[in-house]
């Protein structure tokens, strides 16, 4: 059975890859990196190499040396685009410092790069008065923090390691900024005298003050080197493509305005359990919206929404309650509305609740026909409520798919033994009407809302998928709740 490469050790590889590099001082290639996966397996890693690295090196030793069993074009793959990464980025000088050494983390290793950002969304999640304002911090707070920064691995300057960890650990905005120092201060003395909401008023403010001063201190260390995030895309070629990006202040934003983006057509794909929102960006066509369900085989959870150009370039991931956020924020709720009366319809009789979290169906309906033997929504009652599903689902469709081709499809995964399968029909309805749904918001031949709202809701995915930051496209004007920080993507 050939190994599963998680991102862990995709990571860790390229970590290891950009330390040999280093190492060598000369480009490397497959060879040199299946090389040094040996190595580490056998805890033969030369001295420079070794201390060039901050991966788990006893977990991913055994793991590479299975991996290395495999000896297939899969693996080669991965090799290659590790070489080519650490060349690229160890020949880039306005990247990565030739004056300087590195050791090389995966970002697991560095928890407090993400969880002092965490930290600061929570408080302001806290705090805040505004229900948008909370409810934006509560979604961006949750997760791994991917969307302010989606690092998977950072360079750290080697004879810096311990004062920088210390440093983003223990971030103190009053440490590094006079105004900020002053304001404090300042508020202390308006504190005393505040009530409740006044002090979470104060507070919020704060928040929102150390979070602007926490994304310039990761900035100021992007620029001088010492501190460099890196995503990191498989690349296929070399060198690996490279894009900075930075979006502190107006910069970010008058990029945001300058998105050209253009939905052209919805796939509802008759035969997948899932649905395909297909785009072009600057004219450039072949960017889709793949939303599916990512969670593993064994339970059931909320579809998500993946941006890909083709097969090798993965942008990133936006959640379900981040599209229902969104959606609502931009006017585009009449639709989810058309679909819940849709529903409503067919299911006379029957409340569908929707999720506690977003607008959609809730998926714990599908988990209860998986699991429960008895109740409203059970194995008892599965069978005769899914025609009303397949119904349900062919309509949000417009009717390109075929009601008789959805119910063919829940019967064969449902199956005709004595023990049927509810889980994985269940798993099929579900994918299908929650893909379907956000499918229905941005369909061109739906009229509830106009060809814009469903444009901007589609840059605000975009912006938030692609770690660009949380911001809502209105007319002639962008609400920019959340700027990402600094970081480097590579590959792709």
């Amino acid at each position: 059975m050939a190994f599963s490469a998680k991102a862990p050790h995709t990571e860790s590889l390229q970590a290891l890859a950009c330390s040999v590099r280093q190492h060598v001082g000369r480009d490397i290639n497959a060879s040199d990196v299946a090389q040094a996966m040996q190595q580490l397996g056998i805890n033969a890693l030369h001295p420079e190499v070794k201390r060039g690295i901050n991966i788990d090196t006893t977990k991913m030793g055994a793991a590479f040396a299975v991996w290395l069993t495999d000896a297939d074009k899969a693996l080669l793959d991965w090799q290659n685009s590790a070489a080519w990464t650490a060349n690229t980025l160890a020949n880039r000088s306005d990247i990565l410092s030739t004056g300087k050494k590195y050791t090389f983390y995966y970002s697991g290793m560095l928890d407090s790069y993400r969880g002092k950002y965490k930290e600061i969304a929570t408080k302001i999640a806290k705090t805040a008065q505004d229900p948008m304002v909370k409810r934006i911090y509560q979604n961006v707070s949750v997760g791994t923090g991917d969307k302010w920064n989606p690092s998977d691995i950072m360079a750290l300057d080697s004879t810096k390691t311990s004062y920088i960890e210390n440093n983003l650990k223990n971030f103190d905005p009053t440490k590094i900024s006079k105004a900020t120092r002053e304001i404090h201060f300042h508020n202390i003395k308006l504190k005393a005298e505040a009530d409740s909401n006044g002090k979470k008023a104060i507070e919020m403010t704060e928040g929102m003050d150390e979070l602007y001063e926490y994304n310039k201190f990761i900035d100021d260390l992007f620029k001088s080197k010492e501190l460099v995030g890196i995503s990191l895309k498989k690349t296929e070629r070399t060198p690996a493509s490279v894009k900075m990006f930075d979006h502190k202040d107006f910069k970010g934003l008058k990029e945001s305005l300058n998105l050209d983006l253009e939905i052209t057509s919805v796939d509802y794909k008759p035969n997948a359990m899932k649905c395909i929102i297909n785009f072009t960006l600057a004219g450039e066509t072949g960017h889709f919206m793949d939303i599916r369900g990512f969670e593993s085989s064994k339970i059931l959870a909320d579809v998500q929404m993946q941006l890909q150009k083709g097969t090798a370039a993965n942008h990133g991931k936006a959640t379900l309650p981040a599209f229902s956020l969104i959606t609502s924020l931009s006017k585009g709720l009449p639709s989810v509305r058309a679909t819940r009366t849709m529903r409503n319809n067919i299911f006379k009789g029957t409340t569908i609740p929707q999720g506690n979290n977003h607008e959609f169906t809730d998926w714990d309906i599908f988990g209860k026909y998986a699991f429960q033997k008895t109740g409203t929504f059970s194995n008892n009652t599965f069978v005769n409520h899914a025609p009303l599903w397949c119904d349900y689902v062919s309509k949000l469709s417009g009717g390109v798919v075929n009601k008789k081709v959805i119910m063919d499809g829940f019967n064969k995964k449902l199956g005709t033994a004595k023990t049927l399968n509810y889980k994985d029909a269940s798993k099929y309805l579900k994918n299908k009407v929650q893909s379907y749904e956000v499918g229905y918001v941005l369909d061109k031949g739906r009229k509830e809302i106009s060809a814009d709202i469903k444009k901007n809701i589609m840059k605000s995915v975009y912006s938030l998928a692609a770690s660009k930051g949380f911001r809502i496209f209105g007319d002639q004007k962008i609400t920019d709740y959340m700027s990402s920080s600094t970081y480097v993507k590579v590959g792709g």
